[in-house]
């Protein structure tokens, strides 16, 4: 099951020539072959891949409002769903920090994210990136399973836990995140699965739903330019087959519905609800809004960041109690009125400051400079006169006064025999 999202008009011939740039790349070892190029073009697959994303209208200033809220929620009743997030290479903890405050944003929920750490120290660390993509390569290529696989193993598993038998784990996967989300779930039962859904954007693996890995939903969106179209066959496949058909396509698969008979699955779906999952397509192709493949690979390029959008809505209409825009308003208003506030009281208080307390100060401070030159010094040089006078008493009193000045005489014999009589001073 496909779709192709065009919000734009394709003509006819775009379509044949997209088809023909992908059947150029068809055979087994073409690809295989290209893998690194293409992995090393995508340098931007990070969260700075792209400009950095400004928050949609709808968006509030801050997660922080809804997040203290969901928090309290949560301690009293347990969570129903949780929202789980994977990246691609090249991230570090700045950039989940980052890609989840957007993510929050855009769900109104709180995003506990896996981190696939990168080998990088830098931004411009150029063997770290190439560490990446050797691990990227064997995870694809040989299906090694890594240490960040079990980390996401234990991450799922978690988080079922928490939300219990009837919750569901909606999980996002970016780039590399899809690759090692398909590794985890070979790890993962079937129970597990049915509880989960899953959405990947330009994955570098493809997810399906099956008797095998029962999901409860997965969708795979890929930018029509996506440079991971390229090594991954099923996507390419599937690309090539929508084209083709009425917006669906098939992989030839006996159990895959025609671009027809999707049509009417979908025109007969009336309760979104209940079965939705019946008619939903497990491919998406979004119609590329940058003309980059790099910069459209990115999770929070102008590209994905459409279906992120509507994923965003999808998860609030079918997730969230119905009070939920009443109180998410009211918390975001209340938190803009309290920002608001915050700021007047900060320039009440600083005024205030002003006018009382730095008034008040100089004030003291004035009254200890005249306290200090007209009373504290005098009183301090009368003291000690008075302290030498009384010593002065005293010694006399006792006899003691010995210090009167009595000259010296000396006598000096001049040459002719005089005598002269010199005082010194």
């Amino acid at each position: 099951m496909y779709r192709i999202m065009n919000r734009q008009t394709t003509t006819s011939s775009s379509s044949s020539n997209n088809s023909s740039i992908f059947s150029f790349v068809s055979s087994f070892f073409t690809r295989r072959a290209i893998v690194l190029f293409l992995l090393l073009s995508c340098c931007c697959c990070r969260v700075e891949s792209s400009p950095s994303p400004s928050p949609s209208p709808s968006s509030p200033s801050s997660p922080s409002s809804f997040t203290v809220l969901h928090k309290l929620l949560e301690s009293i009743v347990p969570p129903k769903t949780i929202l789980t997030w994977i990246n691609g290479i090249g991230h570090n903890l700045s950039h989940m920090t980052a890609g989840q405050e957007h993510l929050s944003n855009l769900f109104h929920r709180p995003i506990e994210f896996c981190h696939n750490p990168t080998y990088m120290s830098s931004e411009d660390d150029t063997f770290g990136y190439i560490g990446d993509l050797t691990q990227c390569t064997s995870q694809k290529l040989l299906g090694k399973i890594t240490e960040e696989v079990n980390e996401l193993v234990q991450h799922l598993r978690e988080a079922i836990v928490k939300v219990g038998k009837d919750g569901k784990v909606i999980h996002i996967a970016h780039s590399q995140g899809a690759l090692i989300t398909y590794l985890a779930c070979k790890k993962l039962t079937k129970e597990e699965m049915r509880q989960m859904e899953v959405i990947c954007f330009g994955g570098a693996e493809v997810i399906r739903s099956s008797d095998q890995y029962p999901f409860h939903r997965c969708i795979n969106y890929y930018s029509v330019n996506d440079p991971l179209l390229f090594v991954v066959p099923k996507a390419a496949k599937a690309l090539r087959s929508g084209f083709m058909g009425m917006g669906y396509g098939n992989t030839g698969d006996k159990n895959d519905c025609d671009g027809w008979t999707m049509m009417q699955l979908q025109m007969q779906n009336q309760d979104l609800n209940k079965d939705l999952n019946k008619a939903e397509p497990e491919f998406v192709f979004l119609t590329p809004r940058e003309g980059d493949p790099v910069k459209d690979h990115g999770l929070f390029g102008k590209t994905y960041l459409d279906a992120l959008r509507w994923e965003g809505r999808r998860y609030q209409t079918l997730y969230l109690p119905k009070w939920h825009p009443i109180t998410y308003m009211a918390c975001t208003r209340g938190y803009e009125v309290v920002n608001i506030c915050g700021e007047q009281l900060e320039l009440y208080f600083k005024a205030l400051i002003q006018q009382t307390i730095v008034k008040f100060v100089l004030f003291v401070m004035s009254v200890n400079q005249w306290i200090k030159e007209h009373i504290v010094v005098p009183l301090v040089v009368f003291m000690i006169l008075l302290w030498e006078k009384i010593k002065d008493v005293c010694k006399k009193m006792r006899g003691e006064d010995n210090d009167e000045y009595q000259p010296v005489v000396s006598r000096v014999v001049g040459a002719c025999g005089t005598s002269t009589s010199i005082v010194r001073m």
